[in-house]
């Protein structure tokens, strides 16, 4: 067998993480198509609606769309788990925005601009770039959305758009992000959902299907505070349809500064428990001082034997 040498085994690397994306870009398709095209759980009037199914992002404004941009979702499929690099589904909202002034291009590492200007389809690049808009889930199942840094945002891998080519974030061309951009605000809802546009624009026109509303007095989530409470469905849910998923959260300060309790419980006073480790330390303590005088005892005991027996000697010697 030949080994692999020189400019022959970074090629081999190429082909096999290749194939490797390819597999995952194909399971993420198939997932994202497989099965009937079904409505989503719920809609809202005003926002941003992502469809999995067809890869797009739709403005919506009074229930009617805006805008559309073709968009590219995560490769590894649908998913919320820590880790996973899946695209989250559910409600989610705006938490902040990042790039104000920005040039086309500009990459961001931690929502901070670097400095750095990457042309379309640079090779062997993929950074973030242009604008950032990240998120945070509303859900129970998708309250880490925002500690994942799922974000809406530029890339310069403008080839993939259209398809699943991501780890988890929302990407988009640069001149599409630019045109978003003003179009949304911080606290806007974003609904990622499984099925087609048709699909949601279908669902949103019906009256009868329930609509999520977000609490318009809490604020978005920050860096280590909790999400904002999903307020309930606008209209009553259909028997066929899922009903939007609630919870209560406490609520932060309007500064997003600091992180309020929303109820001050004072603790019981604990009872003194039996703690068995601290009882058989001082047991073990007892036994080894009660071992330990024994002994001394012994060898005293010991040594007062052999000095009686000593002045025995020296007194047969003096008699003698």
């Amino acid at each position: 067998m030949i080994k692999p040498t020189g400019l022959l085994l970074p090629l081999l690397i190429a082909v096999t993480m290749s194939q490797v994306a390819c597999k995952h870009r194909a399971e993420a398709i198939s997932e994202y198509t497989s099965g009937p095209d079904t409505p989503p759980r719920a809609v809202i009037k005003d926002g941003v609606a992502i469809t999995l199914r067809d890869q797009k992002l739709t403005v919506i404004r009074n229930g009617k769309k805006v805008k559309d941009y073709d968009i590219s979702t995560s490769k590894f499929g649908i998913g919320a788990t820590r880790g996973s690099w899946r695209t989250p589904t559910g409600v989610h909202a705006v938490s902040q925005k990042v790039g104000d002034g920005q040039p086309k291009g500009m990459v961001f590492k931690g929502c901070r601009p670097t400095g750095e200007v990457v042309g379309v389809d640079a090779p062997g690049r993929d950074p973030i770039v242009t604008r950032v808009i990240q998120l945070t889930g509303l859900e129970q199942s998708n309250r880490n959305s925002h500690s994942r840094r799922i974000y809406i945002h530029g890339t310069p891998e403008e080839r993939t758009i259209g398809s699943p080519a991501s780890y988890g974030c929302i990407r988009m061309r640069s001149n599409d992000v630019l045109d978003l951009y003003p179009r949304v605000h911080r606290g806007m809802p974003v609904v990622i959902e499984r099925c087609s546009q048709d699909m949601y624009l279908r669902s949103e026109s019906n009256h009868a299907f329930p609509r999520f509303r977000i609490n318009a007095d809490a604020p978005v989530e920050t860096v280590g505070e909790p999400a904002p409470a999903l307020a309930a469905a606008e209209t009553h849910t259909p028997a066929t349809a899922e009903p939007p998923a609630t919870e209560e959260t406490p609520v932060a300060e309007a500064d997003n500064t600091k992180k309020i309790a929303a109820t001050t419980v004072k603790a019981a006073p604990r009872k003194k428990s039996y703690n068995r480790k601290a009882s058989l330390r001082t047991s073990r303590r007892a036994i080894a001082r009660s071992s330990k005088s024994k002994i001394v005892k012994k060898k005293l005991r010991y040594t007062a034997k052999h000095k009686k027996y000593a002045l025995r000697a020296i007194r047969k010697k003096r008699r003698s």
